[in-house]
């Protein structure tokens, strides 16, 4: 009856791989169409993140999700429906899928503050600090983080 709670390996990875690909979608739409819709206040707590680059007070304004209330909230807005759809399929995705979302973020954050404290990284992604760096130069592209798949999809790379 409640087999849907312990999963097989294969479903949760398949939930871990589709979590990493809706992450980076997520990030993508978040950053685009959320962080950069004008006159909100979304866009002008992401102002100030563009203008503090280079400038002391940049590691203030470098975490994406802005506040721990925030945080919560995007986990929630992302996890509550995969979990009821998890529960109604009863495949047994759910945890895959948030164990991706998480460990992408997570990720990303880091990665995205290395970026611009200009500290190390693995070779492999110094092109992605320069595609990121970009969109503080050119705001309308380049919103992907680290990952620029949806910035081709979209054709938004610059």
């Amino acid at each position: 009856m409640l087999g849907w709670l312990m999963p097989h390996p294969l479903p949760i990875a398949l939930g871990f791989a589709g979590g990493l690909l809706w992450s980076n979608f997520f990030e993508y739409a978040y950053h685009r169409w959320v962080l950069h819709w004008p006159e909100t206040e979304a866009f002008e707590r992401h102002g100030l993140h563009h203008s503090s680059v280079g400038r002391p007070n940049e590691p203030e304004h470098l975490p994406l999700g802005g506040s721990p209330k925030l945080v919560a909230l995007l986990f929630l807005i992302n996890g509550v429906p995969v979990v009821l759809a998890d529960s109604w399929l009863r495949i047994g995705f759910s945890g895959g899928v948030m164990l991706g979302f998480t460990v992408y973020m997570v990720v990303s954050e880091d990665i995205h503050w290395r970026f611009h404290m200009h500290e190390w990284l693995p070779w492999f992604l110094e092109p992605a600090r320069e595609h990121h760096l970009l969109h503080h130069d050119r705001p309308h592209g380049n919103y992907a983080v680290f990952f620029p798949l949806f910035d081709k999809l979209f054709r938004t790379w610059s």
